[in-house]
């Protein structure tokens, strides 16, 4: 067995372990190990998988990584948007949005590399979505 393969082995036993509920199949998918063709809109493509006969060990490890990190920030979000700074959240500006909520280093990062997780924090904090397109370009 190969270092890659424990790799990938270990994050599919973290997960079973986390939720002793989910089915391996279900594991496979949420470590995006498995997954449809356009994740975007599966129905684009009848809700078809993706073959992943190709696919090198080191692709999946990287795909694995960015789901848990995915599943990360959504965890850090709720945990910010508990913070009672963010209560009346309407009334403050994006920047003091993000430095309420604890989350400027991670936009500031995700605005660089990972659109659709700076999308995402933004929406969270009630963002409108006129704001969060012009943030963005």
């Amino acid at each position: 067995m190969t270092n890659e393969h424990r790799i990938i082995l270990n994050a599919i036993e973290e997960a079973l372990n986390r939720d002793p509920e989910l089915r391996f199949g279900q594991a496979l998918f949420n470590l995006d190990i498995n997954g449809f063709i356009n994740p975007d809109n599966p129905a684009e493509a009848d809700y078809r998988m993706r073959d992943i006969h190709a696919d090198k060990d080191s692709a999946i490890i990287e795909r694995i990584n960015t789901r848990k990190e995915w599943f990360d920030l959504q965890s850090k979000i709720l945990v910010a948007l508990e913070k009672p700074e963010l209560h009346g959240v309407g009334s403050m500006t994006v920047n003091e949005r993000l430095y309420a909520s604890g989350l400027i280093e991670d936009f500031d990062k995700y605005k660089k590399s990972n659109k659709k997780f700076a999308r995402f924090i933004l929406e969270r904090l009630k963002v409108d979505h006129g704001s969060i397109e012009e943030i963005l370009r």
